[in-house]
């Protein structure tokens, strides 16, 4: 069965529509791009696929075949070059990628920030960017909107390989930082069980045959396989975070398309709509007000989303709120649907304390988004 490409689709709407994952069609059509052409002809069906579109290079590197049986064998795929550079040391990942190749990432630990909590953990910004990717899932965003957004949070964000395993999150990963820890919000157990669901076959070259899984009966828990028996939580997450070749397994991840359209719906879905809800309230005064009523032009929207994502939705609130009560009253109107919403922006900066924030909540007023009402 083939499908002919019409304005618009992408590989995804494409998937959905034929019951095929992302990657399946990919792998189908020997694809090495996510750009597609109007009128180009996709093989649909793996009965119509010819024996060329499974060469090596579109096959998943076969670590069984080339490392062994068990699941500590083939976590030697992930080779791992360590330099001492006095006070740190710098890590070169290799790893393999759909494409049949050997890829490489560049790290380091003891990373030199106020929020370290794990010397051990690495800091990694990632290569499988934003851009690259982003015709892969235009058509999941409601709104063309929403993926600006998502685009210009992955720029304080990064990759979707991009790790962070240094700070109290135990180990965050993904386009938007998911975080591992559950007092975080373990919002990557919540990727990692929606890719199982989405693909299983796919989570299972990514991180089953690597003796990592989700426990999906009832609330979903990561666990991966030690020497010493099977971490669940936040102790799997942790030898996630100091095991680079664990770490390797999810950078490569990264690369699958199912995986980053995950990624894209999870962040859609915590953070973008609840943000953007017409049920979201915040009390001004004594008064609770929707805050779209009050926040609603281009930057306002991506600032909340922004703050959402670095805070959280309850935190965002709690910086709002003193923020809108500040310009409110220095405005001395009663109209709070007409406040200066780049003042908001610019109380919110000046109320925090830490450099780092008020450096973040700034860059939103270059952004390019508008602010006029």
């Amino acid at each position: 069965m083939t499908h002919t490409v019409q304005p618009k689709e992408t590989l995804y709407s494409i998937s959905k529509k034929y019951g095929i994952s992302v990657d399946q069609l990919t792998a189908l059509n020997g694809l090495v791009s996510t750009n597609l052409s109007i009128g180009q002809v996709l093989v649909v069906d793996s009965s119509d696929s010819f024996s060329e579109n499974n060469s090596s290079n579109d096959e998943p590197f076969n670590a069984v075949a080339d490392y062994g049986n068990s699941v500590f064998q083939r976590r030697q795929v992930f080779q791992v070059q360590q330099e001492n550079k006095g006070s740190y040391n710098t890590y070169v990942i290799s790893f393999p990628s759909p494409d049949g190749f050997m890829h490489t990432g560049t790290m380091r630990d003891v990373y030199p920030s106020p929020n370290q909590v794990n010397p051990r953990g690495v800091s990694y910004a990632g290569k499988s960017s934003f851009d690259e990717n982003k015709n892969m899932f235009l058509d999941i965003c409601q709104e063309p909107f929403y993926a600006d957004i998502l685009k210009y949070i992955s720029k304080n964000e990064g990759c979707f390989d991009a790790v962070n395993s240094y700070d109290k999150a135990i180990f965050s990963f993904g386009f938007i930082q998911f975080t591992g820890a559950v007092a975080s919000g373990s919002m990557l157990t919540r990727v990692l069980a929606r890719l199982k669901e989405r693909d299983e076959d796919v989570f299972n070259e990514c991180f089953s045959q690597y003796g990592m899984d989700i426990q999906s009966f009832g609330t979903p828990i990561f666990q991966v396989e030690t020497n010493g028996g099977t971490k669940e939580g936040d102790a799997a997450y942790l030898e996630v975070a100091n095991d680079l070749r664990l770490t390797g397994a999810f950078i490569a991840s990264a690369f699958r398309p199912t995986m980053i359209c995950v990624q894209v719906e999870i962040a859609l879905e915590e953070y973008v709509f609840k943000a953007v809800s017409s049920s979201v309230m915040i009390s001004i005064f004594g008064n609770a007000y929707s805050l779209n009523q009050i926040m609603s032009t281009e930057g306002g929207i991506a600032f909340r989303v922004d703050l959402a994502v670095n805070r959280g939705l309850s935190g965002s609130l709690a910086v709002l709120k003193k923020a809108i009560e500040q310009v409110l009253s220095e405005s001395g109107s009663s109209d709070i649907s007409n406040l200066d919403e780049r003042n908001i922006v610019e109380k919110v900066a000046m109320n925090d304390v830490e450099a780092w924030k008020k450096q973040r909540v700034l860059k939103i007023l270059d952004s390019g988004f508008s602010f006029e009402k």
